[in-house]
Formats: structure tokens, C-alpha cells, sequence
């Protein structure tokens, strides 16, 4: 089973301001074209809402995953946040949360921020948590380097799985170091699988398929790439010999079945 790690939708099909079509007809129609059987889809907390996007998964359960989204700068304090997120999580049909420190402008490190981590690592059953990892911003000053900070809440919350979405960018290949130690955090190489296609940090991207083939996913970040474009990436290494068909099956789709269809997540 092929499964895209990261698909966003809007009621109107625009994104931002770019010419990119995110209607959702188009999503599953590049689902079916790259042969994609399920997508993870996620919200963005001020921007698009948690309840359409579950709706809209809703009309499409054999093909879309509902994730949710939360911005804990929205808050005042650490117990507004805390009450929120459990509005938000009472919902079973969201399968993962989605946190973003960069479009938000804030530090992970943040206590409003640290107490989604402690919410979440707290229940029965932790959602995984979705990571937007190139927190860099004109929007606020970090209090250590981003591989120190997941570093961090790695350490803080050992039970809580934590997905690094585009993995930290150009600081892929340390990340990459830190997620060997910490067994519960996961490489995601949406975005950076492309966007880096042209750079000499594609061999760092080959070198974490090779050594991290059980600790890493893949998505297209649609509708900035499509699933075919993602999918054909990693298609090439294994027909130029970089990964076998069986580390492909582990990144495309066998590492996300572990962490959001089985609901566990251990190497």
C-alpha cells in the first residue's frame, strides 16, 4: 500500500498565493493517476479548519486520512491550550496532529507549545504528532539550534511519536543522526525529496534512504508537488540501484501503516 504523508485541501481550491489547484478532486485525481491509495490530509490551524478537513475525509474514508491542527499562540495560557486540544482530540476521526512553528512564529520549546506534547504523550492511545521542522521564521527567535530543540522533545516525551515533517531541511543529515538514538522520531522527507533534487544535499537525501529506510516516510506536500512527483524519486533509486523494492515498500507506505493505521510506532 502506497500512502502519501502529507496532502493539504481548501474549500475553494486556492493555495495562498500561488496558482496551485487544492481542491480536493484534484488530490484524488493525482492519487489515482500516481497510483496512491491513501493520503494523510492536514489542516492548518487559522487558515484551514480542522472540521472541513474532517468533513471532506469523511466523504472519503477508504482514501483520506483526517489529520487536526492547532496554533497554541492562539492561547493565553497553558490551560486554555490544554482544554482546546482535548475539544479537538474528543473527535476519534482525526488520526494525527498537526503543529506548525514556522507559519505560527513560535518556538517549540514554548510552554504553550510544550503542553500539546504533554496533552498528547498523556493519553491511552497518543495521536502522532506531524511536525513542521523548518522552524526558522522572521517571526521569532529560537532558543537552541532545531536539531537541539527535537532533540528535546524527543527526550521529554519518549512515548510520543513524533513525524519531523521535511526533515529539518538543509540540517536533514544530522536530524538523520539524532533519529537513530531517539526511536520515537520519524523522517519525513516531503518537500525536501524535491525541492533539494537540484542540491548536493540530494546525496543526504539518497544517504537517509539507504540507513534509515525503517525510520523514514514520504509524501508530496500537495498541492506544492503531486504524488507522482515524489513517487518517481524514489522509483529512480531503486532502478539506479540507490534503495531496493523492499525499503521502497518500507518508505512509501509500510512505516506509515505502523504509525497511523496499526496506531504504533517502534523500529
Amino acid at each position: 500500500m502506497i500512502i502519501d504523508s502529507l496532502t493539504h485541501i481548501t474549500p475553494d481550491g486556492r493555495w495562498f498565493n500561488t496558482s496551485h489547484d487544492a481542491g480536493v478532486e484534484r488530490l484524488l485525481y493525482e492519487m489515482d493517476r500516481a497510483g496512491v491509495e491513501k493520503s494523510i490530509v492536514v489542516p492548518l490551524a487559522g487558515y484551514i479548519e480542522n472540521e472541513f478537513v474532517r468533513k471532506t475525509c469523511d466523504r472519503f474514508p477508504d482514501r483520506l486520512i483526517a489529520g487536526a491542527s492547532i496554533n497554541p499562540m492562539d492561547f493565553p495560557d497553558q490551560t486554555s491550550v490544554r482544554i482546546a486540544l482535548m475539544s479537538i482530540l474528543e473527535d476519534e476521526s482525526f488520526k494525527v496532529l498537526k503543529l506548525h512553528p514556522r507559519l505560527h512564529g513560535y518556538d517549540p520549546l514554548d510552554p504553550r507549545c510544550l503542553v500539546v506534547f504533554e496533552t498528547v504523550s498523556g493519553l491511552d492511545r497518543p495521536v502522532p504528532v506531524w511536525l513542521d521542522s523548518i522552524f526558522r521564521s522572521q517571526k521569532c527567535l529560537l532558543s537552541k539550534p532545531p536539531v537541539d530543540i527535537i532533540h528535546e522533545l524527543a527526550l521529554r516525551f519518549p512515548n510520543q511519536t513524533i513525524v519531523l515533517l521535511h526533515s529539518c531541511g538543509a540540517q536533514m543529515l544530522e536530524l538523520g543522526e539524532l533519529v537513530g538514538s531517539c526511536e520515537n522520531l520519524v523522517l519525513d522527507l516531503s518537500l525536501s525529496l524535491l525541492y533539494y533534487g537540484t542540491s548536493s544535499l540530494k546525496q543526504d537525501v539518497e544517504f537517509l534512504l539507504q540507513k534509515r529506510d525503517l525510520r523514514v516516510i514520504a509524501g508530496s506536500d500537495f498541492p506544492e508537488y503531486t504524488p507522482s512527483q515524489y513517487l518517481k524519486v524514489l522509483t529512480d533509486c531503486v532502478d539506479q540501484g540507490v534503495i531496493t523494492p523492499d525499503k521502497f515498500n518500507h518508505i512509501a507506505g509500510e512505516n506509515i501503516s505502523k504509525i497511523i493505521i496499526n496506531q504504533g510506532w517502534r523500529s
